[in-house]
């Protein structure tokens, strides 16, 4: 795994601990890249975000008029919807077989026929389907690839330089090798998945702990983003019934020990990742791990109490 403390906008530690890879007994380090999940959503969302300062989508514009046309009915979903996962687009994984390459028309005619869990506004219910349609979004407003628009509108002006999507065929410097627990307790390689779903925009970015730490500054700084984007983002959703729900534009806003914390965490093919900042401390935690087993919330809280003991 890979581990990051930062403390008042100073980075006190980052490391590799462990093999990036069992068979070659190579090192974690700084540089090396983990697939992180679901955490990729932040750039998704962010790059919405930025699409919406641009003037090329609003967030409250039904997502209809962004997605291309299929046997499909959206209603009244918008983008807004997608963000904070209160549209009612059930989870598509369970719906496809992920060893075989889909069409983008496909996908969004999969999800889009999938029955309604809610009406949209209704409640919050996790949806990486709302992010897979995000990502079309995005190549439908931009005429690219949401990994294209993020790497060029995101990634390169932070400096996250080693921040990506891969497939399995790409050759990639430091790429970290995923495993996972077998029934008889061994630990064995990460299911393979098709080129499709290592590329979709509900969270597939392969990122070094050092973009995250580039990540980490640009969110603690307000950076690459107007102000009122960045409130919007960390503002819980309001629900049809006017209560909110702690999670708004892909990062989960919680409070613990009387501290607001905001965070999410993500698991991928072998891979696990976890972002958490308690705001009132000023403390980040950023771990990164390479087996699905692993629970990162335990081992990061475990260093925030250490850590909140030396004040």
């Amino acid at each position: 795994m890979a581990l990051a403390v930062v403390k008042n906008g100073e980075v006190v530690a980052a490391r590799g601990y462990g093999f990036a890879n069992l068979e070659h007994r190579v090192p974690v380090t700084t540089h090396s890249i983990f697939q992180a999940g679901s955490i990729g959503k932040q750039f998704t969302a962010a790059a919405i975000v930025l699409l919406e300062e641009h003037g090329k989508l609003r967030l409250d514009d039904k997502i209809a008029r962004y997605l291309p046309r299929t046997k499909a009915r959206w209603g009244s979903i918008t983008v807004r919807h997608l963000l904070t996962h209160t549209s009612g687009v059930p989870e598509y994984e369970d719906e496809v077989d992920d060893r075989r390459d889909y069409s983008q028309r496909e996908l969004i005619e999969l999800i889009g026929l999938l029955s309604r869990r809610s009406p949209p506004g209704h409640k919050f219910a996790y949806s990486n389907s709302g992010y897979l349609l995000l990502g079309i979004i995005i190549r439908t407003v931009t005429g690219k690839l949401h990994s294209d628009y993020i790497g060029e509108n995101i990634f390169e002006p932070l400096g996250m330089t080693t921040a990506r999507i891969l497939t399995d065929a790409d050759i990639a410097p430091n790429r970290v090798a995923g495993y996972r627990m077998s029934k008889g307790g061994g630990i064995v390689n990460q299911d393979w998945v098709s080129a499709t779903f290592n590329q979709t925009a509900d969270g597939v970015f392969w990122l070094s702990l050092t973009d995250f730490l580039a990540w980490e500054r640009a969110v603690r700084a307000r950076a690459l983003l107007k102000p009122e984007s960045w409130s919007q983002i960390f503002t819980p959703v309001l629900l049809n019934s006017g209560e909110n729900y702690p999670y708004g534009f892909a990062w989960e806003i919680t409070e613990k020990d009387g501290q607001t914390v905001h965070g999410h965490d993500g698991s991928f093919r072998g891979f696990e990742a976890i972002l958490t900042r308690y705001v009132d401390e000023e403390l980040t935690l950023i771990a990164l791990a390479n087996l699905a087993d692993v629970d990162l919330a335990n081992i990061t809280e475990h260093v925030a109490k250490i850590m909140c003991q030396q004040r």
